[in-house]
């Protein structure tokens, strides 16, 4: 796709997320995140207990890119990945089908890792899950612009 002009390319399907590469085509960096992993999903450690790693299906990734178009030119100036997490809560009651109901949020997990605004917000468990969620996923994806 970069050899066809594209300047980024957002992947997705795998459920997981996929380390990031940066290429150079014609002197100008270009962006591949090969798959940004769930935004939303209900595939997580509970409902998957029997899958080796499957604490990285409730894991993503949300871009911040900084495109600049100057003269008919367009450049990447800046590219940023921030880690993110599913949250699942019990919302209490059933589906008329008879199953659980549960609140789903998408944590952008700098406002939850130490120091962050939200980090209060969460028992220890979640906590420890979303400490290891951070790191793990900036060693796995990889970015440096």
């Amino acid at each position: 796709m970069i050899d066809w002009g594209a300047d980024i390319i957002f992947g997705g399907h795998p459920h997981v997320v996929e380390p990031a590469e940066t290429v150079e085509k014609d002197g100008d960096k270009k962006l591949i995140i090969y798959s940004m992993g769930n935004f939303i999903s209900n595939q997580r450690i509970e409902t998957m207990q029997d899958v080796e790693n499957a604490k990285w299906t409730e894991r993503g990734v949300l871009m911040d890119v900084t495109i600049k178009k100057k003269s008919g030119k367009t450049t990447i100036e800046t590219a940023q990945a921030h880690p993110s997490w599913v949250s699942r809560t019990p919302k209490g009651g059933y589906s008329p089908e008879g199953y659980p109901l549960y609140l789903y949020q998408t944590y952008i997990l700098e406002d939850f890792i130490e120091g962050g605004k939200y980090r209060s917000q969460l028992d220890e468990t979640t906590k420890q899950r979303i400490d290891t969620a951070y790191k793990e996923m900036n060693e796995h994806v990889g970015l440096k612009w």
